[in-house]
């Protein structure tokens, strides 16, 4: 055909990759006439990238053979999620031996995968965990009639339901938790609590606010003895330095490199912070030399 060039690409932010060929892009949009044109007549490469996207859009045809030219991995899996197609996922779980992830069940609204997960594993526990994502306490309850151990941890980073029922503002499925026996103040790997995760991401004060208000150690040290009055002063977060101080937050606790929240408030340049710090009785000696310290990086 002439003009035509079959090893043009399209970069675009609306795609997974900034750079697709035309044959990937068929495989995006199931378009398995373009698909099969271009590697009858041009001999197209198929490249794993054509195989990733072909879970996308789900069409069998062009699956099954880009399949005979790559192997699939776990983005494969991720996009087989990702389009709510089951068969997909049960295929690569079964044929490939590929985990489902249970987050990306979450992430992605999937409940359907969450359940084959369940099925093909028996893991109550992990599942357990990661069933406080969903804003119905009755999945936690579920799995806990099922023996579920109401503090037991992730196999990553070892954080428990109350982590995630917080960091996902289910208040229903943290309250239905602890009265269901959760640890408000265990630990992950890392010595952080869920206050910590709360304060720390996303400014999720409110998550934070239940959990101080439900008895959470406002005082509770991670593995760098940083605090959660530490962490919301660090990311300027205002609110919740005055809402901690106010409930008993050590104004003048030390992490394992010296540093105070007055430190991280002074070096930030937030007055705000500072004030509110030295009110409820931070080192104002501490804050001089702070305020030295922000001077010499402005």
């Amino acid at each position: 055909m002439p003009g035509f060039d079959k090893d043009q690409t399209l970069n675009s932010p609306l795609y997974p990759f900034s750079t697709n060929s035309l044959l990937a892009l068929c495989c995006y949009h199931g378009s398995v006439n373009c698909f099969k044109f271009l590697i009858t007549e041009f001999d197209s490469p198929i490249t794993q990238d054509c195989l990733l996207y072909s879970f996308l859009s789900g069409n069998p045809d062009i699956i099954h053979k880009c399949l005979k030219a790559e192997q699939p991995n776990e983005t494969c899996m991720e996009y087989a999620i990702i389009s709510h197609n089951i068969d997909f996922v049960t295929f690569l779980m079964n044929e490939y031996g590929l985990e489902i992830n249970l987050m990306e069940c979450i992430k992605y609204h999937n409940f359907q995968a969450f359940l084959v997960y369940l099925d093909q594993t028996d893991d109550i526990n992990q599942c357990f965990i990661y069933s406080a994502c969903f804003h119905n306490p009755c999945f936690c309850e579920y799995f806990l009639s099922k023996g579920a151990d109401v503090n037991s941890k992730t196999e990553d980073w070892g954080q428990t339901a109350i982590f995630y029922a917080t960091e996902y503002d289910n208040e229903k499925t943290a309250e239905f938790l602890i009265s269901h026996g959760a640890d408000i103040n265990v630990k992950d790997f890392y010595s952080n609590t869920a206050l910590h995760r709360a304060t720390d991401y996303n400014y999720n004060n409110e998550g934070a606010k239940f959990l101080i208000l439900h008895g959470a150690d406002v005082n509770s040290k991670d593995s760098d003895a940083y605090t959660a009055l530490h962490l919301a002063a660090e990311i300027n977060n205002n609110e919740m330095v005055e809402f901690l101080v106010e409930h008993g937050a050590d104004v003048n606790a030390k992490n394992k490199y010296g540093g105070t929240a007055l430190h991280f408030g002074s070096v930030r340049n937030n007055e705000e912070i500072v004030d509110i710090l030295i009110l409820h009785g931070a080192d104002g000696n501490a804050n001089k030399c702070c305020k030295r310290i922000a001077a010499t990086k402005s």
